[in-house]
């Protein structure tokens, strides 16, 4: 019953998706239909992030959220009837992150059990569009498996999100799945296990790096003020990421080592079409901007919140259209 209630909702979810979004992209997907599979992916936009990854994906996932999510009972209720679980940082204290203990070897079982897990190596989100440094936790995670199961059939696929303009209406965003890797070539050998865990950490870099739009850190402000000037689609990500190694090479055509720069949030770009539906819902859109979008403190929120406000209206819209046609049955 229970999985009939998922799928159910599930769909649901990819039709809300797409309605939210103007375009979904996403690339030819390698996923195992079955077997143990873990999901690695750059987290850019909070909650959104994962529902674009678990919502298209048939099979049961189970995944990380952090855990302030989970203080309402009720919420935590339902969260965890649908695979997710909290995951405790350092921000919430240190004595809770020996709740991560449990939790992994919850994990490690689903994998034993042939199910799919999806985790975010970086460990936070930002809208930044870098990959940034990896933690080791997916590693402790799969170590857990297969100390468990040794001869575990685990694939590991490397999910990249790409977002046009993450913080306003009528998004674009690309959802690239890398080839799956062997994770035994990975984790089932004789290395030392430092560098074992270093390898891992640099190949799943890469793949991440890879599979979206990846501006290195350290020359980031001044690489997204010279995209800012080429009208950058950043779905295309192959395209993208060979302007950004162009940008970084042509030195004369911006000089990348002057410092960083104060740049200002990039504004909202909308057609003609887009301009005239915002216009139409102007009360939704009036409430959004009054209410709702003042009360987010963390940027990387705005587009989750902002789906749950579009799911609400369009809820209500189809209740109302219902009981509208009822009526309408009913008199005839």
């Amino acid at each position: 019953m229970q999985d009939l209630i998922v799928s159910g909702v599930k769909a649901l979810l990819r039709i809300l998706l797409r309605l939210y979004f103007a375009e979904l992209r996403h690339t030819k997907r390698d996923i195992p239909k079955e077997g143990p599979l873990v999901f690695l992916a750059n987290h850019q936009n909070a909650l959104l992030d994962a529902l674009l990854i678990a919502a298209f994906n048939r099979r049961k996932t189970f995944f990380l959220v952090r855990s302030n999510v989970f203080k309402n009972r009720l919420v935590a209720h339902f969260l965890y009837f649908f695979g997710l679980r909290p995951i405790y940082r350092i921000r919430d204290g240190r004595e809770k992150l020996a709740l991560n203990e449990p939790l992994f070897d919850f994990f490690a079982q689903a994998l034993v059990q042939g199910n799919c897990v999806l985790l975010f190596p970086e460990g936070n989100h930002a809208l930044q569009r870098t990959v940034r440094p990896l933690r080791k936790g997916f590693i402790e995670i799969i170590d857990r498996a297969y100390a468990i199961a040794p001869h575990l059939s685990l694939r590991i696929v490397p999910v990249g999100l790409s977002y046009q303009q993450p913080a306003c209406f009528f998004d674009r965003a690309a959802i690239q799945y890398n080839p799956s890797l062997d994770a035994a070539d990975l984790f089932l050998n004789q290395q030392d296990q430092k560098l074992r865990d270093k390898r891992i950490l640099d190949r799943v870099h890469a793949e991440l790096c890879s599979a979206t739009v990846h501006i290195p850190k350290g020359s980031y402000d001044e690489i997204i003020a010279v995209l800012g000037t080429k009208a950058i689609d950043f779905t295309q990500v192959q395209e993208v990421n060979q302007t950004i190694k162009k940008v970084l090479k042509e030195q004369t055509e911006f000089d990348l080592n002057r410092g960083s720069l104060s740049l200002p949030e990039a504004a909202c770009t909308y057609s003609f079409l887009q301009r005239f539906s915002l216009a139409l819902a102007w009360p939704v859109t009036f409430l959004w901007r009054l209410i709702v979008k003042p009360r987010i403190k963390e940027a990387e929120f705005i587009s989750t919140f902002r789906f749950a406000y579009f799911t609400l209206w369009v809820t209500l819209i189809a209740l109302m259209a219902s009981f509208l046609l009822l009526y309408l049955l009913i008199l005839k």
